[in-house]
């Protein structure tokens, strides 16, 4: 297949849905499919890079395939998120683009990440050139899921729909995901596939073990939000310590504009030199900080599938995160999902005192579950069909 991928986001900027398209993109070229990709320029990226599967180091079917990197001017500011502004300005600049790609290319399939922007261009393919598109959500992208878009979703709600209709295929990577999407909009089938991990990549190698009757060391590794939930945690840890009788530690590695309040709010529950805030670290520092952790926490109030969490999997910790979309699929045997009081979990995951053991099932699941070969996989089969109902 000649497949087409649209997306604003895509390392180095961008998160989960960042992550995705790259892993997913080398599982098709490892498959032998030609691949181009349409994304955002950010400082002096190029505007086009051509890879093929020997500088990617991919062992592949076809040792010709490669993938052509398209990046067009436009406004991002930062690389972990960006504006609605901003978004718009990459779609208007990379659907001229894509256009001309088309032409020349004779795609066979698009995919595009997400519903909004990336849909709004695969949408105009498919009503110019009749180019089938899929697309895959990624949360914010679906009205009600994000407060900062509420009043921008109220107006382009009829449009959203009208790219749903049109395409050729509709993906939540969690069945809440998949559920929150319904309830917006509930005419066109959603599949769920799920995100995927490379265990390998996140091998903490030597654990750093110790004594966890005495000392247990939390991790949380996200964007400092308010979505993200720390805050139904830090004021708790005094009573957690208290309950466990132990020790309790908490890592915060990333940065956003919610760290200086949970600062205060560290501060003013007097666990401040229990909370280790440690900004934003790059992800090849990550598999450490798994093998200096006990637990990986989040207390997310809603999420689409957090890759994190399966990074830590892989990691082999235990997991204790809220019952937000992605949960039911990610623990099962390897943590506990919290209800509304997430310390009282989270001290009962502790006192159970089998943490080794749920942090060994943790790294199986990812492991044989979430492989991105079998996530890639179930996307070939959903393009396939689109192309065959072309």
């Amino acid at each position: 297949m000649n497949i087409l991928i649209v997306s604003q986001e895509y390392p180095p900027i961008g998160g989960g849905g960042s992550n995705a398209c790259m892993f997913l993109k080398s599982e098709y070229l490892r498959r032998g499919h030609k691949v181009t990709l349409v994304t955002a320029r950010f400082k002096d990226l190029p505007l086009h890079e051509r890879l093929s599967v020997t500088n990617l180091s991919l062992a592949a079917d076809d040792p010709e395939a490669a993938m052509d990197i398209y990046r067009v001017r436009c406004k991002r500011k930062y690389k972990e998120h960006c504006t609605f502004t901003e978004m718009l300005d990459y779609v208007l600049k990379a659907i001229p683009v894509c256009s001309k790609l088309v032409k020349k290319e004779h795609f066979d399939v698009c995919m595009v990440f997400f519903g909004i922007p990336g849909g709004v261009a695969g949408w105009y393919l498919k009503k110019r050139y009749k180019l089938p598109y899929i697309v895959r959500f990624g949360g914010g992208d679906i009205p009600g899921f994000q407060e900062r878009f509420k009043a921008v979703y109220k107006v382009l709600g009829p449009f959203v729909k009208q790219i749903w209709k049109e395409a050729s295929g509709l993906v939540a990577n969690s069945s809440g995901l998949r559920d929150f999407a319904l309830n917006f909009c509930d005419k066109y089938r959603i599949d769920v596939i799920t995100n995927g991990v490379d265990v390998a990549s996140f091998n903490p190698g030597q654990r750093d073990e110790h004594d966890t009757s005495k000392e247990v060391r939390l991790l949380f590794v996200s964007r400092l939000i308010e979505r993200k939930g720390l805050q139904f945690l830090i004021p708790h840890l005094s009573r957690i310590e208290k309950e466990c009788e132990r020790s309790v530690t908490l890592t915060v590695v990333g940065d956003g504009p919610y760290r200086e309040t949970l600062e205060d709010m560290a501060r003013s529950a007097g666990v401040q030199d229990k909370v280790f805030f440690e900004g934003q670290r790059d992800k090849k520092e990550l598999p450490g900080y798994f093998a200096r952790a006990d637990i990986f926490v989040l207390p997310s109030m809603r999420e689409g599938m957090p890759n994190v969490v399966l990074e830590a999997m892989a990691g082999g910790l235990p997991i204790v995160m809220s019952a937000c979309e992605g949960s039911k699929e990610l623990v099962d045997g390897n943590g506990y999902i919290a209800g509304d009081d997430f310390a009282a979990t989270l001290i009962k995951a502790i006192n159970e005192g089998k943490l080794r053991e749920m942090g060994d099932l943790s790294k199986k699941r990812a492991g044989e579950i979430f492989s991105w070969e079998n996530v890639a996989e179930r996307y070939l089969e959903l393009m396939e069909q689109a192309i065959e109902e072309r």
